[in-house]
């Protein structure tokens, strides 16, 4: 079989990246499992005390287990995460600060996602919470912000909450406190707030979709090869 120089190279190289992109996907897939078993195991393990010794681990290595803290929350700066999705409906995630007794820090605690109602313009009732609390929950990292397309807008709704579209620790440590922790607490149930959703999923529930992606570039890599084979073919036959 005889190829031409310039569509051999372009196969190649179209080739090697389909079969790479397959790979990736597949790389993907299996750090996505072993978050999520990282997440099962630590789930496994007894509750951890927020405090003074317990701050001082590594956010990597105290992510996801389960904690109980003690405190008051600061009815003051109650953050609505905004554009959160839960079974396909728009709502909003709720966060309002927490100081941990004894300690200097101040903890985010996720309340719960609540659907949007029909008008942006409805300020949500954020109850407020007083007196000292026991918190049991979960640790989580903070909701990436993603694609950052310009500065976070801090939208101020009422005299305790603040509307943003996406959580930028800068930002918020701006806004609450310089000992505002890097990563939140998200309740175990909704103690607090009966009609907010507390979703349980595993941190990365779609690692299967990546399975999916590489099964599509290994197919696309070997229906360029049947056609670049079948080219050269069709060539030899001609001449």
């Amino acid at each position: 079989m005889h190829y031409k120089l310039l569509p051999s190279l372009i196969f190649i190289i179209f080739f090697i990246l389909f079969i790479k992109l397959g790979f990736w996907q597949i790389d993907r897939a299996e750090q996505k499992k072993i978050i999520n078993t990282a997440y099962v195991e630590r789930q496994k393990q007894p509750p951890i005390i927020l405090n003074n010794e317990s701050i001082q681990i590594q956010k990597k290595d105290i992510i996801w287990h389960q904690v109980t803290l003690s405190g008051e929350f600061l009815n003051d700066k109650n953050i609505i995460l905004d554009n959160q999705v839960h079974k396909e409906k728009v709502g909003f995630l709720i966060y309002t600060p927490f100081k941990i007794t004894d300690v200097n820090k101040i903890i985010l605690i996720n309340r719960g996602w609540y659907p949007l109602s029909s008008s942006r313009n409805d300020i949500p009732q954020i109850s407020p919470i007083y007196g000292s609390q026991l918190i049991e929950g979960e640790i989580n990292q903070m909701p990436s912000p993603g694609i950052s397309l310009g500065k976070v807008v801090t939208e101020k709704l009422d005299k305790s909450s603040y509307r943003i579209q996406r959580m930028e620790y800068d930002v918020l440590s701006s806004l609450i406190s310089k000992d505002l922790m890097t990563y939140v607490v998200k309740l175990k149930k909704p103690i607090f707030d009966k009609n907010h959703i507390l979703d349980s999923s595993i941190p990365v529930p779609d690692y299967d979709k990546n399975y999916g992606y590489a099964f599509q570039w290994f197919a696309m890599a070997f229906t360029l090869f049947i056609i670049f084979i079948r080219l050269g073919i069709k060539k030899n036959e001609i001449k």
